[in-house]
């Protein structure tokens, strides 16, 4: 038995054009059809359904109350099958690209640049998938992956889009309430901002790593602060709690925009570095291409930031 037992579509279609023209002529105009054609439609329906749905007078129609419920009850049916199509016909007409980056990735370097994107290429359906648990392209869903690490993983095209630079960060008001921090050592005896998430994604450089690489071995005198995002401890920075490694495809911007300075003009830079990634067999998609040529151009546009005791210059 049928899940709607209804009688033929075509019928109600043919109603809908009636009770919308008040007019047997009008609607046979519309739908290509004779006015006998659509007369016995009309009447085949009312049989169907055991209702009257129009008055007949003398050169004019009405249409019955029951009419009109029915009436209102097609039209919105009909409009959300309209309105489906529609959307459906977009959709497959517009390129749509995933991309998948780290939270902080995503958040602090692509979505300020989105807009630009939008305005470039409106017609693309650009979707961004943020997470710290990477997905590689050709994984399900994905279309490009932005990646940190060697730029070697296997079955992945991978395009270098920067290098990275870390180094220590904080409030403007906390380095002026610590005019004694000036050199690497000298951050034993501050409020360290740890992140614990050590992961590649977000560049593999921990505090200890960072002042090793100064040279500096000794231990923080005071009991630091510990986050599990890179957004949180930046804010912690920020509001002054503390000093926090930067990563200057995060904060570069921050420094130049005076939010935050760099205490100690001194970086490490990680070995590995960010990429764009897709699978080899999509990389050369239009819709792809078309992405992966706009954030290259993104990433040529650098800040350049000089770091001398928390003074910050800054040129496009």
């Amino acid at each position: 038995m049928s899940k709607y037992p209804l009688p033929t579509l075509n019928l109600f279609h043919t109603f809908e054009a009636v009770a919308r023209h008040r007019s047997f002529t009008l609607a046979a105009d519309e739908l290509c059809l004779t006015q006998s054609a659509v007369s016995r439609q009309i009447k085949t329906l009312e049989d169907a359904l055991d209702l009257r749905l129009f008055r007949r007078l003398h050169r004019a129609i009405e249409v019955t109350a029951e009419g009109q419920r029915l009436f209102e009850s097609v039209t919105r049916g009909l409009d959300d099958v309209s309105a489906c199509l529609a959307a459906l016909g977009a959709a497959a007409k517009a390129p749509q690209i995933t991309v998948c980056a780290s939270v902080a990735f995503a958040w602090f370097w692509l979505m300020p640049r989105l807009q630009r994107f939008g305005a470039l290429q409106p017609d693309v359906d650009l979707r961004v998938l943020a997470t710290d648990q990477p997905v590689l392209p050709g994984a399900g869903e994905v279309d490009v992956a932005i990646l940190f690490g060697t730029g070697q993983w296997e079955g992945l095209h991978a395009q270098l889009l920067f290098g990275e630079r870390v180094y220590p960060v904080c409030s403007p008001a906390y380095l002026g309430n610590h005019p004694e921090l000036r050199r690497a050592e000298d951050l034993l005896d501050q409020t360290l901002l740890h992140l614990e998430y050590g992961k590649p994604s977000l560049g593999g450089v921990d505090w200890r790593t960072w002042l090793l690489r100064q040279g500096v071995n000794g231990q923080p005198v005071r009991r630091g602060l510990r986050f599990n995002s890179y957004p949180m401890a930046l804010q912690a920075a920020e509001a002054g709690h503390g000093v926090a490694l930067g990563w200057s495809y995060v904060t570069d911007p921050i420094l130049a925009d005076g939010g935050l300075v760099c205490p100690v003009d001194r970086t490490v830079e990680t070995r590995d570095g960010y990429y764009l990634c897709t699978s080899k067999e999509t990389s050369q998609t239009p819709g792809i291409r078309v992405f992966l040529d706009w954030i290259n151009t993104e990433a040529k546009t650098k800040v350049d930031i000089r770091m001398t005791s928390g003074n910050t210059k800054h040129s496009e």
